[in-house]
């Protein structure tokens, strides 16, 4: 991971938790293969990984199992096999000149046809706007006035101009908006199934958070979050909420935002109250787009309370080795956090 680090970094969170597919997993499949570094990252990144799920689940993951359950899930997505082609021959036509004549008219048809939704589009249909935050955060000003910030790996879709009785874009990865007040025309931000929808409000979106769900957390105003199938099951948050949405069961989940640094990855502060290590590593890996490793499961536990307004990842680093008695080093694209443990 040289230049493009923190898209692949961002690639690699997306697959542990279970939300990459179709051409991401094999971008990521290529990468795995041009470099054993990359592989190396790879399963590193997963021991980190481990460490988090432990402390919410105390379960447990072999990274070899994994590495192997990544080549089998890469091997599955090779376009590689073709489908069976059976060929059937029908019996000859009685009127060969009546079928001819009834091919010729059907396809004088279908061409009509053809042309006029070719030129219906062409005409009519707004051009969509694909603006994509590869390696750094970046902000985008939408046709209304509403004003985006994409963290990196990010992407967002919207047209060149919004339609006269809604605003409509598609989010894939993390996204603040600010949203411009219009009660005539709803804005809505739509992710796979899942939707969210408002008048004028702020509020941060996340399409692949750490444990697979979406998340959506309110900072201002109010907003309507519900599946496109199910407009009327919506729940509806205040500033403070967090919806959680899990796609596959068609669920919602609202509770009180207990996570300070929800927002972290654009304002850079950081705001740690008595949180484990290996979380507190997890954030640091969000927010700055470098893959770090935890060595050892004794520093995991180690508890970290800390604030941090807008420093470096090093600065940042070096306060929690001089606080734990830490050793920091950068293995290639890696760093690196051993200790003997707290107790």
């Amino acid at each position: 991971m040289e230049e493009n680090s923190t898209y692949y970094t961002d690639l690699l969170t997306r697959y542990f938790s279970g939300e990459i597919q179709g051409d991401d997993l094999r971008l990521l499949s290529d990468w795995l293969k041009e470099d054993p570094k990359n592989e190396e990252t790879f399963k590193q990144y997963q021991k980190t990984w481990q460490l988090v799920e432990k402390q919410h689940s105390h379960s447990t993951i072999n990274v070899y199992q994994e590495w192997d359950a990544m080549q089998t899930k890469m091997a599955d997505s090779d376009p590689g096999d073709k489908a069976k082609v059976v060929s059937i021959i029908p019996d000859k036509p009685k009127n060969i000149h009546f079928v001819f004549k009834i091919l010729k008219v059907a396809a004088s048809v279908t061409i009509l046809l053809a042309l006029s939704f070719l030129l219906y589009f062409y005409f009519s249909k707004p051009e969509n706007i694909i603006v994509t935050a590869r390696a750094t955060t970046i902000e985008q000003t939408l046709p209304d006035g509403s004003v985006v910030s994409l963290h990196a790996g990010s992407q967002i879709i919207y047209p060149e101009k919004f339609a006269s009785n809604q605003r409509n874009v598609e989010l894939k990865g993390e996204a603040y908006f600010k949203v411009a007040h219009d009660k005539t025309k709803p804005f809505v931000v739509a992710s796979g199934d899942a939707r969210i929808e408002v008048l004028g409000t702020q509020f941060n979106v996340n399409t692949h958070s750490a444990d697979g769900a979406m998340e959506v957390v309110l900072t201002s105003g109010k907003v309507s979050v519900y599946y496109k199938a199910k407009p009327k099951d919506n729940v509806l948050l205040l500033p403070g909420e967090k919806a959680e949405l899990i796609v596959e069961q068609k669920q919602i989940r609202k509770s009180e935002n207990t996570d300070p640094n929800y927002m972290a990855w654009k304002t850079h502060i950081l705001t740690f109250e008595n949180e484990n290590l290996a979380q507190v590593i997890f954030t640091l890996q969000n927010v700055y787009q470098t893959p770090i490793l935890l060595s050892g499961n004794q520093l995991a536990g180690c508890r970290v309370t800390a604030s941090f307004n807008n420093q470096t990842l090093g600065s940042v680093l070096e306060v929690l080795k001089e606080t734990l008695d830490l050793q920091i080093s950068q293995k290639g694209n890696v760093i690196e956090v051993a200790g003997k443990g707290c107790k």
